[in-house]
């Protein structure tokens, strides 16, 4: 009897078990909304102008240590919001006679790294300094007030 009793134990589990699975895989799919499916992007900027911003970077201070290539994000940055230079991106880069890199070929030997992706993200979350528009390799330049140097880079705010 004792047999036959966890024997008949077993079978209603099973078939519990059963019936569980039935209703789930009956029950309707819950569908996805497009906030659900999509992260919001949470820079202020898009993804070419991330990698423009990375490119530039490695182009002006490849060898730099990575504070050097942050102030290098930030001066880019920097002249955005700044009055005196364009207020994009791309314009502040392309602007004649302002980055190096740009106008003298380097830049065509560059390419654009994930870890200076990364960097421009984070500088674009949370900047290094929000002062710096201006750096020179080898000494200060003629433009602006000298604040520091990291590195090869001397670096200068606008007032």
């Amino acid at each position: 009897m004792r047999i036959i009793l966890k024997g008949a134990v077993f079978l209603l589990s099973l078939i519990l078990c059963f019936i569980i699975i039935a209703r789930i895989a009956a029950a309707p799919a819950k569908e996805k909304s497009v906030e659900d499916t999509y992260e919001e992007w949470p820079y202020p900027i898009s993804q070419e102008e991330i990698e423009l911003i990375a490119l530039v970077t490695m182009a002006e201070a490849e060898g730099e240590t990575e504070l050097g290539q942050r102030l290098v994000i930030d001066t880019i940055l920097n002249r955005v919001d700044d009055s005196h230079f364009p207020d994009n991106i791309t314009d502040v880069i392309f602007q004649p006679n302002q980055f190096t890199s740009m106008w003298n070929g380097r830049v065509d030997r560059c390419y654009v790294k994930e870890e200076l992706v990364e960097l421009v993200k984070e500088e674009l979350l949370e900047r290094t300094n929000y002062e710096c528009v201006f750096f020179t390799a080898g000494g200060y330049s003629d433009y602006g007030v000298p604040m520091f140097q990291e590195c090869c880079h001397y670096f200068s705010s606008y007032d």
